[in-house]
Formats: structure tokens, C-alpha cells, sequence
């Protein structure tokens, strides 16, 4: 994920300055679309970003569109010199990407939405009131800000040390919320790195950030196809998947439809955050199915395996190994009391606060023929099988 985040905007930034250079120079077409081009893909990213709830990656795309030439304020002020305004471009826009990863993801549907974006976009918002209103103090914060300088392309040591925080503090985000649109920051503080080496090729400095709609777009495609193909709670591909899945099959394969024992007894004992480590548990479990099978989450407690091909014997073995090792494992149990308790608490209470279970799980499969027919067919035979699984005791696999 984190090399996906780094990778994905940094070469896309690279190979749009080479596809340029190298060879899209010579048509006027191209360089006619490169007037409308970015703010259209930038546009259509913000509007993905704002229908799936993507605050943090809208943000980018904001701040991308101000800094285009068009809209760039440090082009406008004469104040500082050119290296001076590449050293405080690249210094507030480090600040705005700090903020805007510490930020959550709200919608802007909501009014707590919109104030999140005026808090993200403030360093950007305070320097242009602040050119407007107190234009000579401005410039003498940049300036001290900026020393000593530092010949191009890092201009300070201030610049140098913000850029540098900022892409690791967006590697850090994305580890942190588990999802790679962060890196789409990265993007954008290397385009606005390139932007201030290409200061006179206007072509090439908007050709940057149209790199950063791409990568937003593709960022947030990614983000939408993971809602609709994965479960949010195991990590696994979700029904829908298993239904596409389904239809790339050939016609030998093996379908398994397994059940977690007693769930509905876990929820009403524990509690339904003990019945969500359940299943986290047997899904962490069953992802580590070999033999060539895949995983699924069908609804409920209720998981599908689908192994390609006709090997019965490994493919049974395989799910014997599947089920015994969750009955093995220990989980334990924590107190519910125990978030609210100081640390002192917990370590005195710590043997009374834990209740070890055991989980397990029951198997029945089906081998595709044609008596069977197609996949759903096959499907309810391994569902009638894991039936017959229940009624023997459970914790167990049936054919």
C-alpha cells in the first residue's frame, strides 16, 4: 500500500514530462487541450472525491487548481524575488498538505465538512490576505523564514525540510487510515516542485498537475471499487465479487460454503463486538487457504471458498487444515469494562479480565459436473452440504 501510494503519483508525474518532451510536443491539439485539459480532470476528481466522502484527497484537488498559473498568488506579487517565491510556494503548500492529512473525512453535505475545508486551505487562504493587506511584513516573514537560502532546486532549508516532511507525513497517513489516496499529496508536492524548475514552459507546469488529477482519479477509483467488491469489516472480497468471480470460472472447480458455529451464542453472550472479532478471526483464518483457493464473504457468519479445478483430495485436506487450525486457536475475551479503566486497573484485573473461547467452524463442498449444473446451482449443493455438515455435530467438513 505504502509503495502504491509513493509509486502510483510520483511516475505518473515523471511520465507525463517525458510523454511531453519526448514525443506529444509536436501536435497542436494537444497543446490546445492542455488550456481546459487539467481543470476538467481536476474538476471531475474533486467531484469523485466529494460523492465518496474523500475530504482529504477534495483538498489536493483544490489546492492542484490554485496553483495552476492562472491561479498561482506568488506569480502575482513582485515582492520577492523568483527564488523566493518558489521557497515560499513550496513552504505554505507543505503547511496546507499537513493540515489537510491531520484532518478526517468528513462530507461536505454536512456543515462540519466545509469548515474542515476552510482549515485545510488556511495557510493558502492567509498568504492571500495576507499579500493583500500587509504585503511588505508578508515578505520579511518569508524572507527570515527562508534563510539561509539555498541555491535551486531546494532554495531553503525551510522549503527542503517542509517538502520532505510532507511526503512523509502522507506515507505516514496512509499507513495510518490503511488506504493509499493520501499519496495523491505526494503527487502534488512534486508537481509543485517541477512547476518551480518549469517556471517558463507554462505547458509543462500544468501538464504537472494535470499528473495530479490522474492520480487523484485513479486513487479514488480504487477507494469506490474496493466499496463495492470488498467487505469493510474481514478485508475480503464481498458476495458481488464472488459473483463476478463466478463467472471466470471454467468447468472444473470446487465450491465450499463454510458457517461459523454458534454465532448467533457469541453475539448474545458477548456482545456484538466479540461477534465482529469472530469474524474477523475465521476470515484472517480462511485468507490463508492454499491450493490455489479464494476467499470470500457470502453474508452473515457465512463464507464461500472456490478452489479452480478437480482435486478433491488435496482441496478436503486443505480445509481439515483450515478448520482445525481455528479450532485451536485460543481468543481471548476482554473485559468491556477495561477502556475505561486506568492502566493500573488493567494490570490488577488483568487474569480476571480475560476469558479465553474457542471458535470453529463447519465445511461442505461441492465438485462442479454437469448434473450440477452452473456455479449457483453448485453453490446450493455446497450449502445443502455444509447443512448436513451441522446436523453431524459441526465443526466439521461434509460433501
Amino acid at each position: 500500500m505504502l509503495l502504491k501510494a509513493l509509486i502510483i503519483p510520483v511516475a505518473l508525474v515523471i511520465v507525463s514530462y517525458l510523454a511531453h518532451v519526448e514525443y506529444l510536443y509536436q501536435f497542436g491539439a494537444w497543446h490546445r487541450a492542455l488550456d481546459w485539459l487539467p481543470q476538467a480532470c481536476l474538476l471531475l476528481a474533486l467531484g469523485l472525491a466529494v460523492q465518496y466522502n474523500q475530504l482529504r484527497v477534495a483538498l489536493a484537488c483544490i489546492l492542484a487548481a490554485l496553483l495552476l498559473p492562472q491561479f498561482d498568488i506568488w506569480n502575482t506579487h513582485g515582492q520577492l524575488d523568483l527564488s523566493g517565491q518558489n521557497a515560499a510556494k513550496l513552504t505554505t503548500l507543505s503547511a496546507a498538505v499537513i493540515i489537510c492529512l491531520a484532518l478526517p473525512n468528513k462530507s461536505l453535505r454536512h456543515w462540519l465538512g466545509w469548515m474542515l475545508l476552510i482549515i485545510g486551505l488556511s495557510p493558502l487562504i492567509m498568504s492571500y490576505i495576507g499579500w493583500q493587506l500587509a504585503p511588505t511584513k508578508l515578505t520579511a516573514l518569508f524572507v527570515a523564514l527562508n534563510q539561509p537560502a539555498l541555491q535551486a532546486p531546494f532554495y531553503s532549508y525551510a522549503a527542503l525540510i517542509a517538502c520532505i516532511s510532507s511526503m512523509l507525513f502522507s506515507l505516514f497517513a496512509c499507513w495510518r487510515y490503511k488506504q493509499a489516496q493520501e499519496g495523491v499529496f505526494i503527487g502534488l508536492v512534486c508537481a509543485a516542485w517541477l512547476s518551480t524548475q518549469l517556471a517558463d514552459n507554462v505547458q509543462l507546469v500544468v501538464l504537472s498537475y494535470l499528473a495530479v488529477a490522474v492520480t487523484a482519479i485513479i486513487f479514488v477509483a480504487q477507494h469506490a471499487y474496493r466499496l463495492a467488491y470488498y467487505d469493510e469489516l474481514t478485508g475480503l472480497p464481498s458476495r458481488r465479487a464472488l459473483n463476478q468471480y463466478a463467472s471466470s470460472l471454467g468447468r472444473n472447480y470446487i465450491v465450499v460454503m463454510s458457517d461459523v458455529d454458534h454465532f448467533k451464542k457469541f453475539n448474545d453472550t458477548y456482545g456484538h463486538d466479540v461477534g465482529d472479532q469472530v469474524l474477523k478471526l475465521v476470515a484472517s483464518r480462511l485468507n490463508q487457504v492454499g491450493q490455489g483457493g479464494r476467499v470470500f464473504r457470502y453474508g452473515g457468519e457465512e463464507f464461500t471458498l472456490v478452489f479452480k479445478g478437480h482435486k478433491q483430495t488435496k482441496v478436503v485436506a486443505e480445509l481439515e487444515k483450515l478448520r482445525q487450525s481455528i479450532a485451536d486457536y485460543d481468543m481471548v475475551v476482554r473485559d468491556k469494562t477495561r477502556p475505561n479503566q486506568s492502566k493500573k486497573d488493567r494490570q490488577t484485573n488483568l487474569k480476571a479480565s480475560k476469558q479465553v473461547v474457542n471458535v470453529t467452524i463447519s465445511l461442505g463442498y461441492c465438485i462442479s459436473s454437469k448434473a450440477h449444473g452452473g456455479f449457483d446451482a453448485c453453490l446450493k449443493v455446497a450449502d445443502e452440504a455444509l447443512y448436513r455438515a451441522k446436523k453431524a455435530g459441526r465443526n466439521c467438513v461434509s460433501d
